[in-house]
């Protein structure tokens, strides 16, 4: 069976410079919001609390596109073990997320429409950011 593309994204590297102008002014924001509620501890624990549930993702995602832009796009082959879809942010939108050799990734409707638990894919993304560059079915999963 002849390799089938099922996603793909040309500018993928744009995608990755719009996340660094997101995330890495944000996480700069609450981690001095953080260092800020810190200072004026035990009155503050409150605020500490909920600043770092913000910060900690936001610098977690700040520091995986930033070393992504020292990096080149790689490749992970293998079958998809866990397929789901959520609602994105207060119910607007959906997404899918398959799980392949223990990655994440997030793909398109599309891509969640055709890809089937147990499909062999072979995905080209970013190393530590994991944004998609191309989504490729390499064998469907066998029929249940």
């Amino acid at each position: 069976m002849d390799p089938d593309v099922i996603e793909v994204h040309p500018r993928h590297r744009q995608a990755l410079l719009r996340r660094v102008a997101v995330y890495v002014p944000s996480a700069v924001i609450a981690t001095v919001l953080f260092a800020y509620a810190l200072t004026a501890l035990p009155r503050s624990l409150i605020m500490v609390i909920i600043v770092a549930i913000f910060t900690i993702p936001l610098n977690m995602e700040a520091v995986a596109t930033v070393r992504d832009l020292s990096a080149q796009p790689v490749v992970t082959e293998g079958r998809i073990d866990r397929k789901w879809s959520k609602a994105r942010f207060a119910f607007f939108g959906r997404v899918t997320y398959l799980m392949v050799n223990k990655k994440l990734f997030e793909v398109g409707a599309v891509a969640g429409l055709e890809l089937q638990l147990g499909d062999q894919i072979r995905v080209e993304h970013w190393p530590h950011s994991h944004i998609l560059v191309s989504v490729t079915r390499l064998a469907s999963a066998p029929p249940r």
